[in-house]
């Protein structure tokens, strides 16, 4: 069954390799914030770039640069995760090392987005038409002009 209530308090993710990760919740505000920055950070990364990047590789140096943004604003915890025979803490450079195991962050994206698109495609009950709401109806049950 699935829970539409929002969560507002940290929740953990399993992740595979037995990795798991604390994290507070996804809210607007944050993910469009990970989105500009990440958008900041992979069009800086294209600019140094020698050769002409091809669309692809674009992509997918935004992608890597969301889930960078969305994992160390967000992963407060690190489980199944050590750094010298001790847990590792969850600090920005051990979380992007984690989220560079494929596939781990991934997952991490696909697990840590996938409420906020259920609540939000759950908002909206009534699909569109297919033809688009900004035709004019047409058919019997059309009303005609009232008189002035």
């Amino acid at each position: 069954m699935i829970n539409l209530t929002p969560k507002s308090e940290p929740y953990d993710l399993e992740l595979p390799y037995g990795i798991a990760v604390t994290v507070q919740p996804l809210t607007t505000a944050s993910m469009l914030t990970a989105q500009a920055a990440a958008r900041k950070a992979a069009d800086k990364e294209i600019e140094q770039a020698a050769d002409e990047l091809s669309k692809d590789l674009r992509d997918g140096l935004y992608q890597a640069h969301l889930i960078y943004e969305l994992a160390t604003r967000h992963i407060k915890a690190l489980k199944g995760v050590e750094l010298d025979g001790k847990e590792a803490p969850a600090t920005p450079e051990n979380v992007k090392a984690v989220m560079d195991l494929y596939p781990v962050g991934e997952r991490f994206y696909q697990e840590f987005t996938l409420q906020q698109l259920i609540l939000n495609s759950s908002k909206n009950v009534s699909r569109p038409s297919a033809s688009g709401t900004s035709k004019e109806a047409a058919g019997r049950t059309t009303a005609k002009a009232a008189k002035t």
